[in-house]
């Protein structure tokens, strides 16, 4: 869910404008919807709720700190097209990748193309399955890089929290990152029934918002191991310089 409408006709985002990284409210300047019957769109005349039981919502919102205009497109229930809460978000352009303060700079260069990769895939192409996967080899990329030994992601992790080059919080968090994309790491399965019906395993089922969580999880765990470390060494360089000059 992108948004959630105020009473006062305003709107509030689950992250930062993307433009300006304020928490800011918004307001919406254009809307339009086109009724959709399984993965086709259709014209908007055919009034049939029966046969046309989803509507496709295209909304452009503007945020009132920066007067940078976000594009949302969402699936909705047809009679709840107004009630964010019931919406799937589809797409959302820009992604808000600043709301954490990450500097990209700061981290590896084989971490930032593969995070780089999977935002392409949320952002440009609306494929939150490759996001996924992408996202995941960056983690994996993350882990190996500080040194995480193991033979499989799980284990890495875990050995980095042992070697306590990571904190619990970040450890849990980079699980969460791993959990999402293991589904797209493993073979593919299809279950077929004995009424010839083939069912996906979970990779078929991850949606734009579990793209958009495991975006959130690496990005807060790429921060803490890259970025917040690099931060602590400059305050220790501080108070050595500050102890240093009072001794003198």
């Amino acid at each position: 869910m992108a948004f959630v409408q105020k009473d006062s006709g305003k709107y509030i985002s689950g992250s930062n404008c993307p433009s300006c990284g304020y928490a800011s409210t918004y307001h919406s300047v254009v809307r339009s919807e086109d009724l959709v019957r399984g993965n086709t769109l259709c014209y908007a005349e055919y009034q049939y709720p029966h046969v046309f039981p989803y509507a496709i919502v295209f909304e452009v919102f503007q945020c009132e700190q920066c007067s940078h205009q976000r594009l949302i497109i969402q699936r909705c229930p047809r009679n709840h097209a107004q009630n964010y809460r019931s919406c799937q978000t589809l797409l959302e352009y820009p992604y808000p990748t600043a709301q954490t303060g990450l500097d990209l700079s700061k981290l590896p260069v084989v971490v930032k193309e593969n995070l780089e990769e999977g935002l392409r895939c949320l952002t440009s192409a609306n494929s939150p399955k490759g996001a996924i996967v992408n996202f995941r080899r960056a983690l994996q990329s993350a882990v190996l890089i500080l040194g995480g030994n193991g033979k499989d992601l799980f284990n890495q992790i875990e050995d980095l929290y042992k070697k306590e080059i990571i904190r619990k919080k970040t450890k849990e968090i980079a699980h969460k990152v791993r959990s999402f994309g293991k589904f797209g790491a493993h073979p593919l399965e299809l279950k077929i029934s004995e009424a010839g019906e083939i069912t996906e395993d979970e990779f078929g089922q991850l949606t734009h918002d579990d793209a958009r969580q495991a975006l959130e999880a690496l990005l807060l765990f790429l921060e803490d191991a890259f970025v917040f470390s690099e931060r602590l060494a400059d305050m220790d360089t501080r108070i050595g310089e500050l102890e240093n000059g009072r001794e003198n």
